[in-house]
């Protein structure tokens, strides 16, 4: 096997993965799939459907910037620069996604109290 064919497998199986998660989440809403959701942080989420669409969307983002990495490679990544632009640009893609949901996440919830001192 050769490097491009391995980078493509990995990542359109990465890509898959997202689309279905994304369905999963954004879709079918399985909130349990999102990581730090549980029966005691729920009752913190104010809108329940929001924040699925929000995390749904994130997947779907991801699996596109990784469905579109192989093609991006072969076209400027012949190159030890021209690659490494493409995989900076593709994790400041993916950090820049998940920096914006975090932050678009906090409209869907509610800070929980402090505990009251004695």
């Amino acid at each position: 096997m050769t490097a491009k064919l391995i980078e493509i497998i990995v990542m359109e199986g990465i890509a898959l993965l997202m689309f279905w998660f994304a369905y999963l989440i954004g879709v079918k809403k399985k909130m349990e799939l999102i990581a730090g959701y549980n029966k005691k942080s729920s009752q913190y989420v104010t809108d329940k459907e929001g924040l699925a669409r929000l995390v749904g969307r994130l997947c779907l983002l991801v699996g596109l910037a990784s469905g579109a990495m192989p093609i991006a490679t072969t076209i400027w990544g012949s190159t030890a620069t021209g690659f490494a632009s493409c995989t900076g640009a593709f994790g400041g893609f993916v950090a820049g996604a998940i920096g914006v949901t975090v932050l678009q996440a906090r409209d869907y919830a509610t800070k929980p109290s402090a505990p009251r001192k004695p």
